[in-house]
């Protein structure tokens, strides 16, 4: 009886301590499931989420219509980086309730962390609606636009959360991303400016290094990318510029360590090696650049930016099978633009290379090896001053590469301009003074001088130009050193 009594007691003592916890947790006292969301929202706070996330799964066990517990799972998933899983959670918190001012906002940004591009700008809308004129919601709302690549209605959403908060750096920095991608270079150039001096961070001083860029401030571009690093080494982009713009003013050594660099920093991957070829083709260098696209495929097979770029080191080979799987579907791409009038120019369809030349140049300015292709393609249709304006504009822009000199100068002498060839073979020979091919054609155009105006100093010079080439049966003259030597002898006798 006794102890029957003391069972009683005793339970409803437990009974009593229990209803004494929940309504210390509970705000709204009518509403059990609101316990379990406090318990959880500490748990969440602490960052133990497996237990935040058992104790909201106990509420639901309760009640299948509490926003809030549909909204704090969705936070414990977003927290996890389960944004798909978060997103449907935050869509069934506002399901329930529609006015919440905040899971909309959730919704939309674990929307877009899923790729659910569209989806998040109808969340961003109704977040909207709930709360108007949220500064956060309108920098959400743009990131999706950007991604669906609406850049002009992106850059108008970054500037509205930007009058609604002068603070939100993120907007501003996004807005002035918009404008470069819309050619904006001179309201990006003031919003990046200012970001550089009041917020710098590794992102703002990349996309700073990224306009100079394109704006052809190779300077201040590798400045800013170098800031970028400074910050942040593990800024993978930042590498990226380094690596264009070396290779734009053709320091190799610099170009190569950059590149060494970021992979010494764990940030290898198709991308870098990607990136790696890109600054060989600069080189003209087809055999480096093919080896880089192959690793960046190896890593990542349908990287197709790497799948392009091979193809073009391919066409430089005469191997066009690579190209014949791309073309139709990547016609805009400006290395199968240049490939196609590499096939085209083998096949002998002069005209039609040169129309896909210029049409590269036009997608991509800096692709300036297609001057070269140009050059080549007008020589075969006889056209002389496109021929030589083209040698010209190449030379001009890539003066240390040797084989545009020479290529340059075989043509002068084909055209009996023996005089302009000779000036080119001299900035030939200060890159290669060993250079049979560069002395030879030297030595005949200076033989072909002395013909036109005999003169014993010039005839001494071309046959010391003859007498540096060893071993001697590389010398391809030997009938007109000849008879320079004769003409020289007749000179000295005659004095």
């Amino acid at each position: 009886m006794f102890d029957w009594l003391k069972k009683v007691r005793k339970e409803i003592k437990d009974l009593n301590i229990s209803v004494s916890s929940y309504q210390k947790d509970s705000v709204i006292q009518s509403l059990p499931t609101v316990a379990y969301v406090n318990k959880a929202k500490k748990s969440l706070e602490s960052g133990n989420y497996a237990e935040a996330e058992e104790i909201l799964r106990k509420a639901l066990d309760i009640s299948q219509q509490d926003p809030l517990v549909f909204r704090y799972l969705g936070k414990i998933n977003e927290k996890q980086g389960n944004f798909s899983q978060a997103a449907e959670y935050y869509a069934r918190s506002a399901k329930i309730n529609p006015q919440d001012k905040e899971v909309w906002l959730r919704l939309g940004m674990s929307q877009l962390n899923s790729k659910m591009f569209e989806e998040a700008i109808t969340s961003f809308e109704k977040a909207n609606k709930v709360s108007p004129m949220n500064t956060d919601v309108y920098t959400g709302w743009g990131m999706a636009l950007m991604r669906l690549k609406k850049y002009k209605h992106a850059r108008d959403k970054f500037l509205t959360a930007v009058k609604i908060n002068k603070y939100n750096y993120t907007a501003i920095l996004l807005s002035a991303v918009m404008e470069v991608r819309l050619c904006d270079y001179e309201s990006a150039e003031m919003k990046l400016a200012f970001l550089t001096k009041v917020a710098p961070n590794e992102s703002s001083t990349y996309e700073y290094a990224n306009l100079k860029l394109l704006k052809s401030n190779y300077k201040e571009a590798e400045m800013y990318a170098t800031k970028s690093i400074n910050i942040n080494p593990q800024m993978l982009p930042s590498y990226f510029i380094l690596g264009e713009v070396y290779s734009l003013q053709k320091n190799l050594e610099k170009t190569e360590k950059t590149f060494r660099t970021a992979i010494s920093n764990d940030l290898e991957n198709s991308a870098l090696h990607y990136e790696w070829g890109k600054a060989y083709l600069r080189f003209f260098d087809y055999e480096k650049a093919q080896e880089q696209f192959g690793i960046s495929l190896q890593q990542e097979p349908d990287l197709i930016e790497a799948k392009t770029a091979l193809a073009l080191t391919h066409a430089h080979k005469q191997n066009f099978t690579l190209l014949d799987g791309l073309k139709e579907k990547y016609g805009e791409n400006v290395y199968i633009q240049e490939g196609i009038g590499l096939e085209r120019y083998y096949a002998g369809q002069y005209s039609n290379a040169v129309e896909m030349f210029k049409k590269a140049l036009r997608t991509d300015n800096k692709q300036t090896y297609n001057y070269f292709n140009l050059a080549k393609a007008y020589s075969k249709l006889n056209d002389k001053v496109k021929t030589r304006e083209f040698f010209d504009k190449f030379t001009l822009e890539n003066p240390q590469y040797l084989k545009g000199l020479v290529e340059y100068s075989r043509w002068l002498v084909e055209i009996c301009d023996y005089a302009d060839a000779q000036r080119k073979l001299r900035k030939a020979e200060k890159l290669d003074g060993k250079n049979f091919d560069i002395l030879n054609l030297m030595f005949y155009c200076a033989y072909k001088l002395v013909k036109d105006n005999v003169c014993e100093y010039n005839i001494k010079e071309a046959i010391s130009i003859a007498n540096r080439i060893e071993p001697r049966e590389r010398f391809i003259y030997e009938k007109e050193y000849n008879e320079l030597k004769g003409i020289l002898e007749n000179l000295q006798g005659n004095n």
